[in-house]
């Protein structure tokens, strides 16, 4: 209908996964997640300034198996090995064992990951954000855990379709949600 993102599954020609160990697998899902939205990130600064339209900030959705699985994440992705660090600071963790302060901290952040100024770009999540979470700016989803239903799976892509400026651009990086698989 012209009202949603056009979801694509972004793969690797003749790659062969069994080749690689589980970390292995996980670190270049991560990279070529993160190179997909390095490259979503100037093409919607691009639209934005050719089309006297407003900056959309993408963010990454990574989905993981489990918290220490998050953590794991987290860790690896603040790193400074990990694309020279530029993603330190600009990570959350969501999952159920957040209390507190830190769990107030991450519902704003979230709540605001659509605002420019937000420095979030890499969202990890744990079996938290299905129905009710809609954002625009979503653009990379990196699934780390098998989906084992449909719905999971069908929750998941659903929380990026929705587009920043109300319909398709016409333009395939500003209308696309990509799955790292």
């Amino acid at each position: 209908d012209g009202f949603v993102k056009e979801p694509a599954v972004a793969t690797r020609e003749n790659f062969v996964a069994a080749n690689y160990d589980d970390e292995g697998l996980e670190k270049v899902k991560l990279e070529d997640g993160v190179r997909i939205h390095e490259n979503t990130k100037v093409m919607l600064e691009v639209y934005a300034r050719e089309n006297n339209k407003p900056i959309v900030k993408p963010f990454v959705l990574v989905i993981a198996r489990d918290v220490e699985h998050a953590n794991s994440l987290l860790e690896t992705v603040e790193a400074d090995t990990f694309f020279e660090g530029r993603y330190k600071g600009k990570v959350i963790q969501v999952h159920s064992k957040l209390t507190g302060e830190e769990r107030d901290e991450t519902v704003e952040q979230l709540i605001n990951v659509e605002k420019p100024e937000n420095p979030t770009e890499i969202v990890i999540h744990v079996n938290m954000l299905k129905e009710g979470w809609d954002v625009t700016n979503l653009y990379t989803i990196i699934p780390l855990r098998a989906a084992n239903s449909q719905t999971l799976v069908e929750q998941s892509i659903g929380r990026g379709l929705r587009l920043p400026y109300g319909k398709r651009t016409g333009v395939a990086a500003v209308d696309m949600l990509t799955i790292v698989s």
